[in-house]
């Protein structure tokens, strides 16, 4: 049998199953349980099939989704990638945290893209990640690919931020950051990649990223690990290697080249799932599933709607830039389950901190996930705030979600917007008039999360909210 050919059936198959209440059996906690934390980039909300998706193939992500925690309210850190990675590294929120977007307004270290001269904000030494904490606590860590929160500061290597071992690209080197570098990193040092010298596409990316990260499952460890394995896909350009999967259908050529960086992409987590079953380390290892924010507008897809089917898109607050799949397998014993409960990447910082038996209530925005992992939608839905920060040409926008309620100030003298989400997820009532108390109240708490930045200054004169 053509196993290509029942792909689009066990998808439907599946979204059938996530519609009919499941029994959630009890996981039992693991002491010290490996971490493998895998980061897509750039995939949107409803490019999934357990998360809607009807073109796109991802049996393996479905797979993983069947065998634990489906989050449908969960949240990058930021809509764009270096302040959203830096938010799940140190369990800050963009009011808080040292990079609150990709490029500073002034500060930061100058480089050049394309030519052109920009600055980029960096961690510090004094700024704590997650793996420097594990690290600290007995744990192994591995970064496979990409880290994108160096700027151009040759000290905010992976490898100077708690990572045991590096290998992929740096922002540094522009021919190592797209999907056939021709230049790759290991360590401090970079190697040219053969295959793919003078502009060839020999060799993707998405294939070294598993490769790298199937060798390191694939040794003897002795002590707990964390391997934080950051995909390319989706990212544009749409260099996919063959889109035969998808030739068959009636789709846009760029449609056809972004499904099949999807399905690439879920290729290479089920490599992964099958290598920490092979390698019998299955009973002890926790698998975490997100993308760094939502689908991108400049993939110009047709038929595919990456963020279906949420308003907005990659660099907006709008829940179609931030609001993310989160997929968690915690080890045996456990049956899929979706939970509804509003989680974003501070969260991430603070669970795996406590799988990994960290203390870290006084150093995080986020709170820990493992109570709702083991016992799902039991939290309080209405007991706290989260929050996003995000710095356009001029001013800074900001919005904050409690409970249902999600308020968005676009900054600028512009209104403010009031939506409820679980009336309204496509956010098209601004409910700012109907419910000036609740309006108030969120108003209030954006002025009390944000933190002035050094980097990213505000002339608050702008920045009134009607």
């Amino acid at each position: 049998m053509n196993n290509t050919s029942i792909i689009p059936k066990l998808v439907n198959g599946f979204l059938l199953f996530l519609a009919i209440p499941v029994l959630h059996v009890q996981a039992q906690k693991i002491a010290k349980p490996n971490i493998v934390l895998i980061v897509a980039d750039d995939l949107g909300y409803g490019d999934l099939g357990s998360y809607g998706s009807q073109i796109i193939k991802t049996p393996h992500l479905d797979q993983l989704a069947a065998q634990g925690i489906r989050f449908t309210d969960a949240y990058a850190g930021a809509s764009v990638c270096s302040p959203s990675r830096g938010t799940l590294l140190t369990g800050k929120h963009t009011g808080h945290a040292r990079i609150r977007g990709n490029m500073t307004r002034q500060g930061g270290v100058e480089g050049f893209k394309d030519g052109v001269a920009i600055r980029r904000p960096s961690l510090l030494a004094t700024d704590s990640t997650f793996a420097s904490r594990l690290q600290k606590n007995g744990y192994r860590t591995y970064l496979v690919n990409k880290w994108h929160v160096e700027g151009f500061d040759e000290s905010a290597h992976p490898q100077k931020r708690g990572f045991d071992e590096f290998v992929g690209w740096l922002v540094k080197e522009p021919k190592s950051h797209n999907h056939y570098p021709e230049i790759r990193f290991k360590g401090y040092e970079p190697y040219a990649v053969a295959e793919n010298k003078g502009g060839k596409h020999g060799k993707h990316a998405t294939d070294m990223t598993t490769e790298e990260a199937l060798a390191i499952l694939q040794r003897k460890h002795d002590q707990p690990f964390l391997l934080m394995v950051t995909y390319n896909a989706p990212h544009v350009p749409l260099d996919a290697k063959s889109t035969a999967l998808y030739d068959s259908l009636d789709l846009s050529p760029q449609d056809k080249s972004y499904a099949t960086l999807v399905s690439h992409l879920d290729e290479g987590v089920g490599s992964i799932l099958q290598t920490i079953e092979t390698t019998g380390i299955a009973d002890k290892t926790v698998v975490i599933f997100i993308s760094d924010n939502g689908g991108s507008r400049e993939a110009q897809l047709v038929q595919i709607k990456q963020n279906a089917p949420l308003r907005g898109m990659k660099t907006d607050l709008y829940e179609g830039g931030i609001r993310v799949p989160l997929l968690v397998r915690y080890g045996p014993g456990a049956a899929a389950a979706t939970s509804s409960f509003p989680t974003y990447f501070p969260d991430l910082y603070a669970t795996i901190l406590g799988m990994g038996g960290v203390a870290h209530a006084a150093e995080t925005d986020g709170i820990s996930l493992l109570p709702e992992i083991l016992t799902p939608n039991s939290q309080n839905r209405e007991s706290r705030y989260l929050y996003w920060e995000q710095y356009p040409k001029k001013g800074i926008q900001q919005a904050v979600r409690w409970g249902d309620w999600k308020l968005i100030s676009p900054g600028n003298d512009a209104a403010v917007e009031l939506y409820n989400l679980r009336n309204d997820i496509s956010e098209t009532t601004n409910l700012a008039e109907q419910h000036p108390d609740i309006t108030k109240k969120l108003q209030s708490f954006l002025q009390q999360a944000h933190v002035p930045s050094d980097w990213w200054p505000v002339d608050n004169n702008n920045n009134k909210s009607k």
